[in-house]
């Protein structure tokens, strides 16, 4: 029981940051998947690249 607790936990983390990209990204404009697979493969580097793209939204 601890195994899976510990793994759904783990889980979790691994895909919050990804999940906040890519919300972050349908804000800015951006493909929301895209920025998805993006985050899973460089979590924290895909979101401060992220930060400093131009805001597409308001196009």
């Amino acid at each position: 029981m601890g195994a899976v607790v510990i793994f759904s936990i783990g889980l979790l983390f691994l895909f919050s940051v990804p999940i906040i990209t890519s919300k972050l990204a349908v804000r800015l404009g951006r493909s929301g998947k895209k920025w998805f697979l993006i985050g899973l493969a460089l979590p924290v580097v895909a979101t401060i690249i992220l930060f400093f793209l131009p805001d597409k939204s308001k196009e």
